[in-house]
């Protein structure tokens, strides 16, 4: 059984999750996604953990939760990336 994580595109992460390139941007400057490896051409290489993330975090923003708030749920002692 193939373990190894999807390799995806900002591009097709922005698709599956709804949300607009410069948003995922700006939530990985603002540290509520960990730093991802990159790819020998430098983009970054998303996975289907990244998706999962970033799905919570914009359910999150809906019920009105703020970007500190959600940090702090995403909390390396509160949440494991795998």
């Amino acid at each position: 059984m193939n373990t190894r994580a999807a390799s995806l595109t900002i591009g097709t992460v922005a698709q599956r999750v709804g949300a607009a390139i410069d948003t995922i941007r700006y939530y990985e400057r603002e540290g509520l996604l960990p730093e991802l490896p990159r790819r020998a051409s430098g983009y970054r290489s998303y996975d289907d953990a990244s998706v999962a993330q970033l799905r919570f975090i914009r359910r999150a923003k809906n019920p009105g939760f703020t970007l500190e708030e959600i940090r702090e749920l995403l909390s390396p002692s509160q949440y494991r990336r795998s």
